[in-house]
């Protein structure tokens, strides 16, 4: 299960305008108005105190954990080494680049991370200084996993699937899950606020979703924070049995009698339906993202909308099967 949500964060920023043509020249001497605006706007982004806010904001939610820096290209901090409570480190590493940069910057990419109540956070935030009409200057996207679902060190992928499917079958574990991180978005959305009371600060989301396994095999999970299927986690922390829980989520939802508000998604992030929806209509498993059905090449995971032909009917010994993953080192 993997949980997504995203804060957006608007500063007041000027109109950039273009150069006036030849034509518009001539126009303008001859005492003619000219419009000049672009569909773009450009923001006065001071890099240290963005990068100050959203620390103070993250530091009040308990982060101290930083995961790395990156301005236009530039790694300013990264924690190759998994260091715990590094966040001074990431804004002394700030300070010594802060005549490289002075007010200015393109893109900023800060990612830091926690863990509260059984879920492992990542929140990364990108902030442009010139960014369309109409979006955010700043996106400030989380994704999170309940740790008991994460595959172990050197957990091979049958020791995983036998560990992990008693856990996936928990409609109660994966809602309190889902409770819990709904409250931490809201919660960091009060946090940013709090810590930039001159920007506008919205939550867009906050979901558990289920990524249904495509039948592109080569399908690329979004790269940019705009798209919904946009998941920060599986960019910093990607998971080589991430498809195998997918689908052994998706075939305990077709066995619950009272699934968890979960949402099944396409990897592009557009919506297929609910966990109860395709408990009630398990052809939307394995059809195409409107939700019609299509047994004619559904693969390794089969017609039946149970994913293959295990004894229990969750995915069978396929591709899936311990072999193919390896062990997770």
């Amino acid at each position: 299960m993997r949980l997504v949500g995203q804060v957006h964060v608007t500063l007041r920023g000027e109109a950039i305008h273009r150069e006036p043509s030849f034509w518009e020249k001539i126009k303008q001497k001859l005492g003619g108005s000219l419009d000049l605006e672009t569909d773009r706007v450009r923001v006065a982004f001071e890099t240290s105190a963005l990068v100050d806010s959203i620390k103070r904001a993250l530091v009040r939610l308990g982060f101290d954990n930083a995961v790395s820096l990156v301005i236009d290209d530039t790694v300013v901090f990264q924690d190759a080494d998994g260091k715990a409570g590094d966040l001074p480190d990431l804004m002394i590493a700030m300070s010594e680049h802060t005549s490289l940069f002075g007010s200015g910057f393109r893109e900023l990419r800060l990612a830091l991370e926690h863990e509260e109540a059984g879920l492992h956070l990542l929140v990364e935030t990108r902030a442009f200084s010139e960014h369309p009409v109409g979006e955010p200057s700043a996106y400030v996207s989380v994704g999170g996993r309940i740790q008991e679902l994460e595959p172990k060190p050197g957990e091979s992928a049958e020791d995983y699937r036998q560990r992990v499917t008693p856990l996936a079958t928990d409609s109660a574990r994966l809602e309190s899950a889902r409770l819990q991180f709904e409250s931490f978005v809201a919660r960091l959305e009060s946090a940013l606020r709090a810590a930039m009371p001159e920007a506008i600060v919205e939550q867009k989301r906050a979901d558990a979703v289920v990524v249904r396994p495509s039948d592109e095999r080569e399908q690329e999970a979004p790269t940019s924070p705009s798209s919904p299927g946009y998941d920060p986690y599986g960019r910093y922390y990607p998971s080589p049995m991430g498809t195998m829980l997918d689908v052994l989520l998706i075939s305990s939802f077709i066995h619950m009698l009272h699934p968890p508000m979960i949402h099944v998604v396409h990897p592009s992030g557009e919506h297929i339906g609910s966990a109860e929806d395709v408990a009630h209509n398990p052809d939307l498993a394995t059809g195409d993202a409107t939700g019609a059905s299509d047994t004619s090449d559904t693969g390794d995971m089969g017609g039946d909308g149970d994913f293959g032909g295990g004894d229990d009917g969750d995915f069978g010994g396929g591709d899936f099967g311990g072999d193919d993953f390896g062990g997770f080192d």
